[in-house]
């Protein structure tokens, strides 16, 4: 659901708890939509149990204060936070069920005091949260659910899984141990039967899936951060590198205000460059990283790294060199 809308349901909320008696044609003008939209924002509001009433002889709507909790003293910074993470939740698909997302910010916000979610609502009418891209959500609508309820009672999943890795789809019986959203999507970690180790598999990935009866027991020590090590992302080689990389001055302040790695370390250099250091396990990950950086990124550690990232240059060269035709294209 759009940022646009939550802010149009949410002054649709408002006029309602206003105190006044309001027909479509005045609600449609003042949060200024057509009538046909009042009449489906209504029915989103009815479907969210949030009630109103409507007089059918003067066709007017109204609604009394919403209370759908107990009453809760928040600042106006705090329904401000609040109201930013229901608009993030959205902007960003983290859940397959965003009708819900939509429904529990609308409850949530339902019981805040008008003035202060008119305040609110004024300081967030030029604030927009756009998300990065992602996996989209409706395509783990069914499988995300199953493996939570999996995860609460510890039972086994049965899933036909279209593996890149093996490039075929395999059969597995899974003991879940976590669900993480890295890097654009939803993965779910466990110990697969098959492999007999834990390994992690794409949620959207998962073809078909069956809760099974069966229990399973999960090491209490087990952490995703034991897991993953030092990987720069979710891919874990068998080997450790210290990395070391000059940045030029073009991307240097880009590369520096952000957390990449939780090793990472970084200084400037009297000419504007930026110098990347980090531990890592495996570097598979991390030499897509510095190829996206392209020649504003120089791999001075370890030789490995450098000869990875020399060897995916000399094949894009190889490709621009010709006419733009791939083989076979």
């Amino acid at each position: 659901m759009r940022t646009q809308r939550v802010e149009r349901l949410l002054k649709l909320v408002q006029a309602l708890q206003s105190g006044r008696t309001l027909t479509v044609d005045e609600l449609a003008e003042m949060i200024g939509v057509s009538r046909r939209t009042v009449f489906r924002d209504l029915d989103v509001l009815s479907r969210a149990g949030i009630s109103y009433t409507f007089d059918r002889t003067t066709k007017r709507y109204s609604t009394e204060q919403i209370t759908l909790l107990p009453p809760v003293t928040l600042t106006q910074a705090e329904v401000l936070a609040l109201m930013l993470a229901t608009r993030s939740m959205l902007a960003q698909p983290l859940l397959g069920d965003q009708a819900a997302a939509l429904s529990a910010g609308l409850k949530l916000e339902s019981l805040f005091p008008p003035s202060i979610l008119e305040a609110c609502g004024k300081l967030l009418a030029h604030v927009e949260i756009r998300g990065t891209p992602a996996s989209d959500p409706l395509s783990i609508a069914d499988a995300l659910p199953l493996l939570q309820s999996a995860l609460a009672k510890r039972t086994k999943v049965r899933m036909r899984y279209d593996s890149y890795h093996d490039g075929k789809v395999i059969d597995i019986i899974l003991h879940p141990y976590r669900l993480a959203y890295i890097h654009r999507g939803w993965y779910v970690i466990g110990w697969s039967e098959q492999a007999a180790a834990v390994q992690t598999f794409k949620v959207e990935r998962i073809l078909q899936f069956q809760r099974l009866d069966a229990s399973y027991r999960m090491s209490p020590s087990f952490t995703l951060d034991d897991y993953f090590g030092n990987a720069w992302l979710m891919i874990r080689g068998d080997k450790p590198y210290r990395v070391k990389i000059r940045f030029l001055k073009m991307v240097a302040g880009n590369v520096d205000e952000i957390r990449w790695h939780k090793t990472q370390r970084t200084h400037f250099q009297e000419d504007g460059s930026l110098m990347f250091e980090a531990e890592v396990d495996g570097i598979d990950e991390i030499a897509w990283w510095v190829l996206g950086y392209g020649d504003q990124a120089q791999v001075l550690e370890p030789r490995e790294l450098r000869g990875r990232v020399r060897a995916h240059a000399q094949r894009m060269l190889e490709y621009y060199k010709g006419d733009g035709r791939s083989e076979g294209g």
